[in-house]
């Protein structure tokens, strides 16, 4: 993934958990795992609910992940051919969901309820992916590095077969890189190894038994990669045929980093992107704006503060008059929400101050620094191997034009081996998208668009068989 680094408005809800107990009969083809939103004004917040059946009554959790709340109990009251009917708790009264079935016991929209508020919300049904990432045959390991260690799993082919090194985005994710509940690598490691290709995908550090300082510098990652190409090499060269890097999104910026001191046999940027980070950045606030409809003064006004953000954590001077203008961007904010909203809040000088804290964490990072000084142009046009880079269409944070043009310049005027492949309504996450929106991430099939395995194993097969020749 690549992190937003940009300010926007905060939606908050004060949940607290309290049981509930439910005596209505309800109907046992609502139960399932169902992803969704809540749109409020021009922010859709995701939801994600599971709905059990026991004994001739449904209850069931929800998360919201953008507000670090998760297994929060709900309360079904009604659930029948027609509609369905659930609350939960947030500590000042309860939340509420009123919906009716668009298509019966597979899609759902509605109205939901809080502080006398009212919003619309839409849920669609999760089916299962094809196969069962638990059933592959994977070796855990524990491998040393230079920033400390890496845990992860290796699914080894049957044959010696190229070894694929899936390297996650920004952030600090687990080894199937786990988004809105989409656990991409998982799935990824599974459709690759039915195609005969292994792989070793791992957990960041601080995750698991990965250990490492998390704020590590793009270099520091792409350590990392290399200590692990070299182990694999030392102790598992008789398993496998080529080594291959996959990085998704900064992954692939990390990954091209390491390339030339693993020695690798090729190359694959999934959504990664082929410019600076700053730029990628304003390029993410554009986008989304316009999908948002925010106003162009508005749009202006963020892209001048990002720019003042960038020249302080280039330059290491004082975060004072950023964090000052802030505070009052949130207070601005803060006091277009509703009275009772507000209160619910709780000592608002703290909230604000949290926030910013929060806000600032991660333009304060050494990460941070090292993203938006790395031009990955001038560290891709150094690699001799074959390089794939596939993009989704309508992918919102490492966009499609500007970085397919980066990508096909650096082809023609670097000479460098690489070639690019778009599959055309993929979002970052190479999920069937809509909007391509991050927000309607935990609302799609956890599923890849058509095309997208098959691109990388027809490519992963080429250069296999021209090593051979």
């Amino acid at each position: 993934m690549y992190r937003y680094c940009t300010i926007f408005l905060f939606i908050f809800i004060c949940l607290f958990t309290v049981p509930y107990f439910s005596i209505a009969q309800h109907h046992p083809e609502a139960a399932g795992n169902w992803n969704g939103s809540i749109q409020i004004g021009e922010t859709d917040l995701s939801i994600r609910i599971l709905f059990q059946y026991s004994d001739g009554e449904i209850d069931g959790s929800i998360d919201i992940p953008e507000q670090n709340a998760y297994n929060l109990p709900v309360e079904v009251t009604k659930a029948d051919e027609l509609s369905i009917s659930f609350q939960f708790e947030t500590g000042t009264g309860p939340a509420l969901f009123r919906g009716e079935w668009i298509v019966p016991f597979e899609t759902m929209e509605g109205t939901f309820e809080q502080l006398g508020q009212r919003y619309p919300f839409y849920l669609k049904r999760m089916h299962r992916t094809n196969g069962r990432i638990s059933e592959l045959p994977e070796t855990e390991l524990i491998i040393p590095t230079r920033g400390g260690q890496i845990s992860g799993s290796l699914v080894l082919s049957d044959d010696a077969s190229p070894l694929v090194i899936l390297l996650t985005g920004s952030g600090s994710q687990d080894r199937d890189e786990t988004v809105a509940g989409f656990r991409v690598f998982g799935l990824l490691s599974l459709q690759l190894y039915e195609q005969g290709i292994s792989t070793f995908r791992y957990d960041d550090r601080g995750i698991g038994q990965s250990r490492g300082d998390a704020d590590a510098t793009l270099s520091e990652l792409a350590e990392d990669v290399a200590d692990i190409a070299g182990y694999l090499r030392s102790n598992y060269s008789d398993f496998f045929s080529e080594l291959i890097l996959l990085g998704h999104s900064q992954g692939g910026v990390v990954g091209s980093m390491a390339i030339n001191e693993i020695q690798a046999d090729g190359m694959i940027f999934m959504a990664s992107p082929f410019l600076r980070g700053d730029k990628i950045i304003n390029l993410q606030i554009n986008l989304i704006s316009e999908e948002m409809n925010v106003p162009e003064a508005v749009v202006e006004q963020n892209l001048e503060f990002q720019e003042r953000i960038y020249e302080v954590a280039r330059t290491g001077a004082s975060w004072d008059d950023i964090e000052f203008d802030l505070k009052e961007r949130l207070v601005q904010q803060l006091n277009q929400l509703p009275e009772q909203q507000r209160n619910s809040l709780g000592d608002m000088s703290s909230f604000i101050q949290s926030q910013v804290d929060r806000q600032l964490s991660t333009a304060k990072s050494r990460w941070f620094k090292s993203l938006i000084e790395l031009d990955p142009a001038n560290t891709v046009s150094s690699i001799a191997i074959p390089m794939l880079a596939i993009f989704g269409g309508k992918d919102m944070q490492v966009p499609l034009k500007e970085n397919l043009e980066a990508a096909e310049e650096l082809g023609d005027k670097s000479g460098v081996n690489l070639s690019s492949v778009v599959i055309p309504d993929a979002n970052h996450l190479f999920q069937k998208s809509n909007t391509g929106m991050p927000s309607e991430y935990g609302t799609l099939d956890r599923s890849f668009a058509d095309g997208f395995v098959q691109a990388i194993t027809d490519w992963i097969q080429k250069i296999s068989s021209s090593e051979k020749l």
